[in-house]
């Protein structure tokens, strides 16, 4: 006789692969990052300055994004998706907080906001 699934395992087998996609997506900036550091440099607005500023995006944006995303994949831990989604929360309220302090109005950060706020919901589904 087979067991009969609760409401929440259900719902979790309807979202279970929202936090995938957030961690792919992790992985892929990471990707990009790591090896295409002055595309990173420009999609973020990053200047580096000299090959210690080409170090330091490829170590944060990429490295850092990159083991990561592959750590929740790997894992499959709904801690590591929701720390992970944590993360991005946190840069959603960073820029936020940018937003309002620092008057930065342009439409690239809202958009940027929104961007982290769907990673950080996808993750945070986990």
């Amino acid at each position: 006789m087979a067991e009969p699934i609760s409401a929440t395992a259900a719902a979790l087998d309807a979202v279970g692969w929202l936090p995938v996609v957030g961690a792919a997506i992790n992985v892929a900036l990471g990707l990009n990052g790591l090896l295409r550091p002055a595309a990173t440099a420009g999609f973020t607005s990053v200047a580096p300055v000299g090959r210690i500023g080409v170090s330091e995006i490829r170590a944060t944006y990429g490295g850092l994004f990159l083991a990561f995303g592959l750590f929740a994949l790997g894992s499959g831990s709904p801690v590591a998706f929701r720390a992970l989604g944590c993360g991005w929360l946190g840069a959603a309220v960073g820029r936020v907080a940018s937003i309002v302090v620092d008057r930065s109005r342009e439409p690239r950060n809202f958009g940027a906001v929104a961007f982290e706020a769907v990673i950080a919901a996808l993750l945070l589904a986990a």
